[in-house]
């Protein structure tokens, strides 16, 4: 558990309220997902298709990338769930100058409570 969330027990089980941090982030999401659709134009494309998907993004944080592949690793054993739909990776200024970080993002989605399924693409072996 993150030492960086308060923590509130009620009847026995822990609650962890979203800090505001986390709705700034959602609203920020969804203003930059509406964007993209608005960005799209009829005209001016040759074939394809174009589709905006808002996952859910977990980023990993490590001072070596070992670390940080290390940290994405764990949150996987702890959310079973979850199904990665992209990985991506970078090195990025750390709290100090010379000194890097390594992070690792996820965009990941979870199953649908009534059906069961992901949503989005997910990798599936040739049949």
């Amino acid at each position: 558990m993150s030492t960086n969330l308060p923590e509130t027990v009620a009847d026995g089980r822990t609650v962890l309220p979203a800090p505001p941090r986390v709705v700034d982030d959602l609203a920020r999401d969804l203003t930059q997902a509406a964007a993209a659709v608005r960005a799209v134009s009829r005209g001016g494309r040759s074939g394809g298709d174009v589709a905006v998907a808002a996952y859910t993004a977990v980023v990993c944080t490590g001072r070596s990338a070992a670390r940080a592949l290390e940290e994405a690793a764990a949150w996987c054993r702890q959310a079973p769930g979850a199904e990665v739909h992209s990985l991506a990776w970078a090195r990025v200024p750390g709290h100090c100058e010379d000194v890097f970080e390594y992070r690792v993002t996820l965009a990941v989605s979870f199953p649908d409570h009534e059906t069961g399924e992901h949503t989005g693409d997910t990798h599936h072996a040739a049949r």
